[in-house]
């Protein structure tokens, strides 16, 4: 998997994660990727607290992710097959994080940097929603799919939730 698509998913990640917080658009009851989540974070996890506010975002994302769409046979932003998020855990430990923090300011900045990393928009249907299959995942048009489906569900106020089923 190269790096900059791992670098790519980290940042969808961080951007969807902190949408979906509490004090953004309420979708997971979590407030780690602003400011105040950050540095609370700090205290005990000073070297990395990006890290801890990206995998606690990760883990209640999962749940509702999962929860909606289901275990067996698919996969989504929140829960990759295991190869895929081992790497993404280590790259993410290996990176500083800043840019992506930088954008984490509030939800119109990160609004536009999840438009950003769309070249079209969509208007997706409620709910879970397949844009692929498994092999896609390593793609950069996954990227693409993954960002329009979270931008149209924040913009619009739905719980668009895409995903890629096994076959």
């Amino acid at each position: 998997m190269n790096e900059e698509l791992v670098d790519q998913y980290i940042s969808l990640r961080a951007l969807v994660g902190f949408l979906g917080e509490k004090t953004q658009y309420n979708w997971w009851d979590t407030n780690f990727l602003n400011r105040t989540g950050l540095q609370f974070l700090s205290i005990n996890f000073p070297r990395t607290s990006f890290v801890a506010g990206v995998t606690s975002v990760t883990e209640a994302a999962r749940r509702l992710h999962d929860s909606r769409i289901g275990k067996g046979g698919v996969f989504h932003l929140f829960r990759f097959p295991i190869s895929i998020e081992e790497t993404i855990h280590r790259r993410l430990l290996e990176i500083d994080g800043g840019s992506v923090i930088n954008v984490l300011v509030d939800r119109e900045a990160a609004m536009e940097e999840l438009k950003s990393m769309s070249d079209s928009t969509v208007d997706a249907p409620e709910g879970p929603v397949q844009i692929g299959i498994e092999k896609h995942i390593l793609q950069n048009s996954s990227i693409d799919e993954l960002a329009k489906h979270y931008f149209d569900a924040f913009s619009t106020g739905k719980q668009v939730l895409p995903y890629f089923s096994v076959i």
